[in-house]
C-alpha cells in the first residue's frame, strides 16, 4: 500500500544507502533481568514489539524505488508473523562482544524494494549471566537518532502493560512542510541554492573555498567500506560535574563534547600544526515543526548546523578547552536561528539525488563535507522499578561512518545518567587505529581534566 513520497531530507538517506555510503543507525539498552530465561521471556518480548509495531507504525514503512519519485510503501501486518530477531550468545567478554556486535549492525545495511522491514533486533544474551543486551537497529530513511530512543520508549511500556502514545501515518508528512514557510530567510535561502544546487561544482568551489582538517590521508574514492567503533562512558557523578562546570561557564555537554573531539584531535593527528575544523552538529528540530512532533515519535526530523574552529597548536591544549566549548555552543545557536530551516528548503531542489552525492565527493576536499560531526540525542531516563524483575544499566546511541560526512562521527547519548560517547570511522582512513584509540582516551581526559578549570 502507498503511503507517501518521500521527503527530501529522507531522500538523501535513501541514496546514501544505494551508493553504498551508509548502512544504519542503532540504539541499545542493555538490561539486567533477574534468574533470566529466553524461552520465558521470548513470547513477552515478541508481544511488546507487535504493539509497539501498532503505536509506531513507521516501523511497517518500506521503500519503492522502481518509479520516477521514491514512495514509502505500508507493510502488511502479516509481514510481522515472523519477526526480525536475532538472539546470540555472548561468547566472550561483555564489552569486546557488545563493541563487536554493535559495529556488525552499523556495516550491514537494508535491501528496498523488499516485503521486509527497515529493522532488526539483536539480543544478546548468556546461560550463566543476568545481563541481556537489546540492540535496535534500523534504517536512517524511516528514523533519526532520536527515533531509537523513541522505540525503546514504547516498548518499554508495552512490556509493562501500561498506557503508550498511539501515533498515526495519516499525520506522518515530509519535515520540509512541517516547518513554517515564513522562518527561513529568503536571502540565506538563495545563498544556499546557489552554492549546493545551482552552480557548477568547479564555480562553486572558487566561489565558496573550503579549508579544513579532513585526516591524514589521501582518500582515492576506491577504498572498501568498514565501519569502526570506539566508546567510553562517563559515570553519572563524573557527568554531574560536568553539567555543573557547563552550567558555570554557559555552555552545553554536547558543546563541551565536540571541544574535547577537536583538540584531542589536534594533539593526536595534528602533527605539531595549526588545525582548521568544519563541524557538522546534527539539530533535533521536532519543536520547531508546526505542529511540534513528540520526542516519542520515530521519523526524520532533523537538520544541521555547521561550525567552524580554528585551533592554534601548543604542547597543552586544555587552556582552549573553555573558551572553544563557548564558541562552538554560539556558533551552533546562530545555524539555529539563521540555517538549518533553510538548509531543509534547499533540498528540495535536488533533483537527483544519487548524483548529487556522487557529485559532493567529487569536490569536497578528500570526499569529506566535514572534519567531524556530532550526534547528540541527550538524556533518556527508563525508570527501574523494584516490582519488575528488570533493570535498566545504560544505553548506547552509534551509527555508520558516512562516506561523505566526516573523518570522525561523534554518537552520544545518557542513558539513566550514564554518557556513551561512540566514535565512527572509516577502517581505511588511518593506517594505524591505535592512534585513534589514543585520540579516544584523550578525548575522556580532556572531559574529566576541564571539571577542574
Amino acid at each position: 500500500m502507498d503511503h507517501r513520497i518521500i521527503s527530501p531530507m529522507e531522500m538523501y538517506s535513501v541514496a546514501r544507502h544505494q551508493m553504498d555510503f551508509y548502512k544504519s543507525v542503532l540504539s541499545h539498552l542493555r538490561f539486567h533481568i533477574s534468574s533470566f530465561s529466553l524461552s520465558e521471556w521470548k513470547s513477552n518480548i515478541e508481544k511488546a514489539i507487535r504493539l509497539t509495531i501498532e503505536a509506531q507504525p513507521r516501523l511497517r514503512l518500506q521503500i519503492d524505488c522502481s518509479r520516477k519519485q521514491a514512495y514509502y510503501i505500508i507493510l502488511p501486518v502479516d509481514v510481522f508473523n515472523t519477526l526480525p530477531i536475532q538472539i546470540i550468545e555472548r561468547t566472550d567478554d561483555d564489552e569486546e562482544f557488545l563493541r563487536q556486535t554493535l559495529e556488525h549492525e552499523t556495516n550491514n545495511g537494508f535491501i528496498y524494494n523488499q516485503n521486509l522491514p527497515l529493522w532488526r533486533i539483536v539480543l544478546i544474551t548468556s546461560s550463566n549471566s543476568d545481563i541481556v543486551d537489546f540492540i535496535f537497529t534500523f534504517s536512517h530513511v524511516i528514523g533519526d537518532g532520536v527515533s531509537g530512543m523513541a522505540f525503546f520508549t514504547t516498548f518499554l511500556e508495552c512490556l509493562c502493560e501500561k498506557p503508550t502514545s498511539i501515533f498515526s501515518l495519516n499525520s506522518d508528512r515530509a519535515t520540509n512542510e512541517l516547518i513554517p514557510s515564513n522562518l527561513p530567510p529568503l536571502s540565506s535561502l538563495i545563498m544556499k541554492i546557489v552554492e549546493k544546487i545551482l552552480l557548477p561544482n568547479f564555480v562553486s568551489q572558487y566561489l565558496f573555498p573550503k579549508k579544513y582538517w579532513t585526516g591524514n590521508i589521501q582518500l582515492n574514492g576506491n577504498e572498501p567500506y568498514e565501519t569502526c567503533l570506539l566508546s567510553f562512558t562517563l559515570p553519572s557523578t563524573t557527568l554531574d560535574s560536568l553539567h555543573k562546570k557547563c552550567r558555570s561557564e554557559q555552555t552545553t555537554i554536547n558543546s563541551a563534547i565536540l571541544s574535547s573531539l577537536l583538540l584531542a584531535t589536534s594533539d593526536i593527528f595534528g602533527e605539531k600544526k595549526n588545525m582548521e575544523y568544519l563541524c557538522g552538529v546534527a539539530v533535533n528540530i521536532r519543536r520547531y515543526c508546526e505542529p511540534i512532533i513528540s520526542n516519542q515519535q520515530i521519523g526524520v526530523v532533523l537538520s544541521s548546523a555547521n561550525t567552524y574552529h580554528y585551533i592554534p597548536y601548543r604542547e597543552n591544549f586544555i587552556d582552549l578547552f573553555w573558551p572553544l566549548t563557548r564558541q562552538i555552543k554560539e556558533q551552533v545557536n546562530e545555524e539555529i536561528d539563521n540555517a538549518i530551516l533553510p538548509f531543509l528548503q534547499t533540498l528540495k531542489f535536488v533533483s537527483n539525488w544519487n548524483e548529487f552525492i556522487i557529485d559532493q565527493r567529487k569536490t569536497l576536499p578528500n570526499g569529506y563535507a566535514n572534519s567531524v560531526d556530532i550526534s547528540n540525542i541527550l538524556r533518556w531516563s527508563f525508570k527501574n522499578d523494584d516490582n519488575q524483575p528488570w533493570k535498566i544499566l545504560n544505553g548506547t546511541f552509534a551509527q555508520s561512518a558516512n562516506v561523505i560526512g566526516s573523518v570522525f562521527a561523534i554518537s552520544a547519548v545518557t542513558v539513566n545518567d550514564i554518557l556513551k560517547i561512540v566514535i565512527s570511522f572509516r577502517k581505511h582512513s588511518f593506517e594505524n587505529i591505535e592512534q585513534v584509540e589514543m585520540m579516544k582516551d584523550k578525548m575522556k581526559q580532556i572531559l574529566i581534566d576541564a571539571i577542574s578549570l
